[in-house]
C-alpha cells in the first residue's frame, strides 16, 4: 500500500515540517509549498509550521477563530460555495484512493481535468487551495506509511489510513467547508464591526464576524466551515507573527511531572518548595457532564433505541470544551511563573504510551475510565510547548521511566503508603509522590537536588486562577 513520493515534473518548492491535523486519521507532516498550479511571484507563506529567526525574532504560526453572522442570501451563496468545495474534495480523494487501492498512484492523474471544471465555479484561487490542501494530506500519508514501514510511528497513532472525504460518515452528508487563499480575501473593520471580504469576482461576499483577535501578523490560508451541531459559521484565519526571544541573565529551568490528581507539578531549579495545580476542580467536573450524559444515553436507548441524539452530542462538547478552557488557564498561570522566575527551558516527563499499558489489563476499570477518557497528556504537553513557545521557553521531553519509584534525595527504591503518598526506608520520609516525579525528573536531566528542599507542594487551585483571571482581564 506504501508509496514512495514520487517527485513532481516542474515543481519548485522547498519542503517543510509540520504537525497540522488535517482530519481524525492524517496529520501533516510535511508540504510543498509551490504546486502545479501556484506562482512563484505570489510569494505564498509556509502553510507549515515553520520556526525561523529572522533578525533576532522567531516566525511562528498561530490561528485565530471567529464566527461568521451570515443570513439569507448570503447564506445560501456560501452554502453553495461549501457544497461545491467539498464536492471537488472527494471527487479528487476518490480518484487518488482507487489509484492508491490498485497500486498505481499518480499525482497527476485527473486533477487537471477537476481543476478546469472546478474553476468555472469556485474560481481558480478556492480551487487551487483545495487541491494544495489535498496533495499536504496525501504526502502527509505517504510520510507516515514510510516511518511505520521502518518502525518509527509515534506510539500514539495506532493505525495509518488515506485521507478520509468532506462527509459524515453516519448520515452520508457533505461536511460544508471551503478554503480560500491568503491573498483572496481581507478583514477589514467598519465602525467598529469587522467583516470578512471574500475577493473573488464570482463569489465576492462581504460577511460580518465576530469575535477577538488574538494573532496579528501576515495572514495565511483561511478556513470556512458550518457547525452541524451548533447551526453556525466559523472561520479559521493561520497567521504567521514574529515572536521577540527572551534575555535573561539568569536562566534557570522547570521541571514537570504531569498527572491527573495534580495536573501539572514542578520544581522550578535553586527554589526550595514546588508548585502544584490540581486536578480535583476538573475531575469531578468531568464526572458530572459524564453522568448527565450516561442520564440522557439511557432514555435514548429506550425511547428510539439510539446511543446518541443532538442534545447528547452537544454535552460531550460541553465537556470536553470546560476541560480545554481549565487546562488553558492552568498552563497560563504556570508559563507566568516560569516567566517571573526567568526560566528558559521546561523540562516535562514523556507520558507517550500510557494508555496503551492501561488498556493491557493493567489497573483497574476506575483508573482505565480516568487515563483513557478524561486526562489528555497530548493536549496538555500542546498547550504547554505553544503557551512556552510564546515567550520563547523551550520545552523538553524526557522519558520518566522510574521516577516515581526511586528517592529523589538518596536515590534507593521506596514505595508507596498509598495513592499520592511516597515513603522512604533510608530517609525516614514521607513525599508528595507527584514531586517525586518532578525532582527524579531533574535528577535524570543531571540537577543535583538540595537535602533541605520541601518535599510537599504549595497547591493552586483552579478557583484562585479564574478569580485571579477575572480581577486582571488583560494580565489574563
Amino acid at each position: 500500500m506504501g508509496c514512495p513520493l514520487p517527485p513532481i515534473p516542474g515543481m519548485r518548492g522547498k519542503f517543510y515540517t509540520a504537525s497540522t491535523r488535517v482530519d481524525d486519521h492524517t496529520m501533516i507532516l510535511g508540504s510543498w509549498v509551490c504546486t502545479k498550479y501556484s506562482m512563484d511571484s505570489m510569494n505564498m507563506p509556509p502553510s507549515t509550521m515553520n520556526l525561523r529567526e529572522t533578525g533576532g525574532m522567531m516566525r511562528v504560526k498561530r490561528l485565530n477563530k471567529f464566527r461568521l453572522r451570515v443570513y439569507g442570501e448570503q447564506e445560501n451563496a456560501l452554502k453553495n460555495i461549501c457544497y461545491m468545495s467539498a464536492t471537488l474534495w472527494n471527487e479528487l480523494n476518490y480518484v487518488r484512493r482507487q489509484m492508491l487501492f490498485k497500486k498505481c498512484f499518480r499525482w497527476k492523474a485527473g486533477v487537471e481535468e477537476l481543476y478546469n471544471s472546478f474553476k468555472k465555479i469556485l474560481g481558480s484561487a478556492i480551487t487551487d487551495e483545495i487541491i494544495r490542501k489535498n496533495d499536504e494530506a496525501w504526502r502527509s500519508f505517504f510520510k507516515l506509511m514510510k516511518m511505520l514501514r521502518e518502525h518509527r510511528l509515534p506510539q500514539n497513532i495506532r493505525m495509518v489510513c488515506p485521507p478520509g472525504y468532506w462527509k459524515d460518515k453516519k448520515s452520508g452528508k457533505k461536511r460544508l467547508m471551503t478554503i480560500v487563499k491568503y491573498n483572496s480575501y481581507r478583514i477589514v473593520e467598519e465602525n467598529g464591526r469587522k467583516f470578512l471580504i471574500i475577493a473573488p469576482r464570482r463569489l465576492g461576499l462581504k460577511i460580518r464576524i465576530t469575535g477577538s483577535f488574538k494573532w496579528h501578523g501576515k495572514q495565511g490560508r483561511l478556513e470556512i466551515y458550518y457547525d452541524e451541531l451548533t447551526g453556525r459559521w466559523y472561520g479559521r484565519q493561520t497567521v504567521f507573527v514574529y515572536i521577540r526571544p527572551k534575555h535573561t541573565t539568569s536562566p534557570r529551568r522547570a521541571f514537570v511531572d504531569l498527572g491527573v490528581i495534580n495536573i501539572i507539578t514542578a520544581w522550578i531549579e535553586e527554589d526550595i518548595q514546588p508548585i502544584a495545580f490540581s486536578g480535583r476542580p476538573l475531575l469531578a467536573d468531568w464526572y458530572y457532564w459524564t453522568n448527565k450524559i450516561s442520564y440522557y444515553q439511557s432514555i435514548a436507548k429506550k425511547i428510539n433505541g439510539k446511543n446518541t441524539t443532538k442534545r447528547i452530542k452537544k454535552l460531550y462538547c460541553k465537556r470536553k470544551r470546560r476541560f480545554r478552557d481549565r487546562i488553558n488557564k492552568i498552563v497560563r498561570k504556570f508559563i507566568d511563573i516560569c516567566i517571573a522566575e526567568n526560566v528558559t527551558e521546561i523540562v516535562c516527563g514523556d507520558l507517550r504510551g500510557i494508555r496503551e499499558k492501561c488498556r493491557k489489563g493493567n489497573g483497574s476499570k476506575k483508573k482505565n475510565k480516568i487515563i483513557n477518557n478524561f486526562w489528555s497528556y497530548h493536549y496538555i504537553v500542546e498547550r504547554l510547548k505553544t503557551t512556552a513557545e510564546n515567550y520563547e521557553i523551550r520545552l523538553t521531553l524526557i522519558d520518566e521511566h522510574n521516577t516515581s519509584s526511586i528517592c529523589p534525595i538518596c536515590g534507593i527504591r521506596g514505595r508507596r503508603i498509598y495513592r499520592g503518598l511516597f515513603h522512604c526506608k533510608r530517609c525516614g520520609r514521607d513525599m508528595n509522590a507527584d514531586v517525586v516525579g518532578a525532582l527524579n525528573i531533574a535528577r535524570k536531566y543531571g540537577v543535583k537536588i538540595s537535602s533541605n528542599i520541601k518535599l510537599h507542594p504549595k497547591s493552586i487551585k483552579i478557583k484562585e486562577i479564574i478569580i485571579q483571571r477575572n480581577n486582571n482581564p488583560k494580565k489574563g
